[in-house]
């Protein structure tokens, strides 16, 4: 965005308004998308999300039908209100009912295990 703007005396007061409500604007979504980086290791994949502001009572985790959903809302009251929705569609390879959460400086950290490979072992039948 250019913060330099050329000084134009013939603009009014409104259309000089009307600018720095569009440039607030433009700012404010630009920043409604927190910035969040998935890596994978052996056992697992992991997910980290830039949560600037908020604390572990204003996030909340679900999983539904393989269905991450992150929601986090802080209150009106504080300087860097917000509110902040986002689902994943997790794969069938991951565990859902071992998945952890960890927030911390503002960085909300998701480990995502993978679920072991089952390999076919052969059965024996015995014959009556």
């Amino acid at each position: 965005m250019n913060f330099i703007h050329r000084y134009e005396p013939a603009s009014s007061w409104v259309s000089e308004i009307n600018r720095l409500i569009d440039r607030s604007l433009t700012e404010t979504t630009r920043h409604s998308a927190p910035h969040e980086a998935f890596h994978e290791s052996d056992t697992s994949w992991i997910l980290r999300i830039d949560l600037p502001g908020f604390s572990k009572p204003d996030v909340k985790l679900t999983v539904t039908d393989q269905i991450l959903h992150l929601t986090a809302e802080t209150g009106s009251e504080q300087f860097f209100a917000g509110k902040f929705d986002r689902k994943w569609n997790l794969g069938d390879d991951i565990d859902t009912t071992a998945i952890s959460a960890r927030l911390e400086n503002g960085v909300l950290e998701l480990t995502l295990p993978m679920r072991l490979p089952v390999i076919p072992q052969p059965t024996t039948i015995e014959i009556n």
